[in-house]
């Protein structure tokens, strides 16, 4: 049954969708999404709180009952999150404070001790909870994790992961480093989560490049009644839009959304050396996953006959480049559904993670979008 925080988002958010609080109703796919551009706001990476520089923000979420912003940092010496206030003023923005820090804690010291916190992303979780992913670190054997706190930051449990989500050396596969759990979000119509991966599990195929597409990512449902995964889908990756001048270059699932019961939105953040502030690229896909096969069960994809979700391009952040910053399209690894517009329709908000680089290399980056939907 929907809390009444669930079914506000739902019949506010997502305009067109036909569900029913209080009952197992599902919602219905809209024919037509749009994304528009509406403003940029840059945070200075001031010490506003002592010990805690601002940057590394990683992940986004928008409590719509508080209306409070919670903004995760990965920071792994010292993981926290920020509860945030962001105004919005005439569909711009009006403002943004960092209200408090909130440490991550953990009474028995048996998870933070145990674990490398690289966390990537927030979601409000239950009631008083939140829920979070943490990257770990794969090349010095830290397995990712996903795991719930209190409203306080408290460690309360963690979900079960498959094997080859671990770095077990018994598994035929197992995640790249820097490449794991990068996106969350709540399930639609229950109180389960999705869980993305950044990059190809290594056994899964190659990582894509200028000039192929490489493996598709997994994707995968994890049911809150039993804290285990139970469905996944995969989500093919694009080539990279940049021949890389270096020798680095990356292409992944940075964040997501889920809209209905068959529809994401998927943020997809591509990166190339050698171009300075100008190598990242930045899309928004609309992926649907109606007839994409259950790959849960399979350990490795390859060689395995398989339906991925398909995929179409909705937003691409080339096309207002020139209205940013510097030009500059920053690494957005963050997205979450924010306030009514004054025009009855949806806000999206971005925020990129600058690896706490000067602002003379990378910033930290808030990006207002529109989202509109017709049925």
């Amino acid at each position: 049954m929907y809390s009444n925080k669930a079914c506000r988002i739902i019949l506010l958010s997502c305009l067109g969708f036909i569900v029913s609080c209080g009952s197992n109703a599902t919602s219905s796919p809209v024919n037509a999404i749009r994304i528009k551009y509406l403003d940029e706001y840059v945070i200075d990476n001031d010490s506003i709180f002592p010990d805690s520089k601002i940057g590394g923000l990683s992940g986004i979420e928008y409590h719509t009952e508080k209306n409070v912003f919670y903004i995760v940092c990965d920071d792994s010496k010292n993981p926290r999150f920020y509860k945030t206030s962001i105004s919005i003023k005439d569909d711009k923005f009006n403002g943004v404070s960092f209200d408090k820090l909130i440490k991550i804690k953990d009474e028995s010291n048996q998870f933070l001790s145990k674990n490398i916190m690289d966390l990537e992303a927030i979601r409000s979780f239950g009631k008083k909870e939140f829920i979070f992913t943490s990257e770990g670190s794969i090349k010095n054997n830290y397995n990712p994790s996903i795991f719930i706190t209190d409203s306080t930051g408290n460690y309360e449990y963690e979900l079960k992961l498959p094997s080859y989500f671990l770095t077990e050396k018994n598994s035929r596969n197992k995640p790249r480093h820097n490449g794991v759990f990068e996106g969350l979000t709540r399930d639609i119509l229950t109180e389960g989560v999705w869980a993305s991966m950044e990059l190809p599990l290594e056994s899964d195929g190659n990582e894509s490049t200028f000039n192929n597409k490489g493996a598709p990512v997994r994707i995968t449902y994890f049911d809150k009644n039993n804290n285990q995964a139970d469905f996944q889908f995969t989500y093919q990756l694009d080539k990279l839009a940049k021949d890389p001048k270096g020798k680095f270059g990356v292409n992944g699932v940075t964040d997501l959304l889920q809209l209905n019961k068959k529809q994401f939105l998927i943020v997809e953040r591509g990166y190339s050396a050698g171009y300075g502030t100008q190598g990242n690229t930045v899309r928004i896909y609309l992926s649907e996953i109606d007839k994409a096969t259950n790959t849960l069960e399979l350990e490795t994809l390859k060689n395995e006959t398989y339906k991925p979700a398909v995929k179409r391009l909705l937003f691409d952040f080339e096309t207002v480049r020139h209205q940013l910053t510097d030009r500059i399209v920053d690494n957005i690894e963050g997205i979450t559904l924010g306030p009514i517009l004054s025009n009855g329709n949806q806000s999206l908000i971005l925020i990129a993670d600058n690896n706490f680089n000067p602002t003379s290399k990378q910033i930290n980056q808030l990006i207002l979008l529109e989202l509109s939907m017709t049925p």
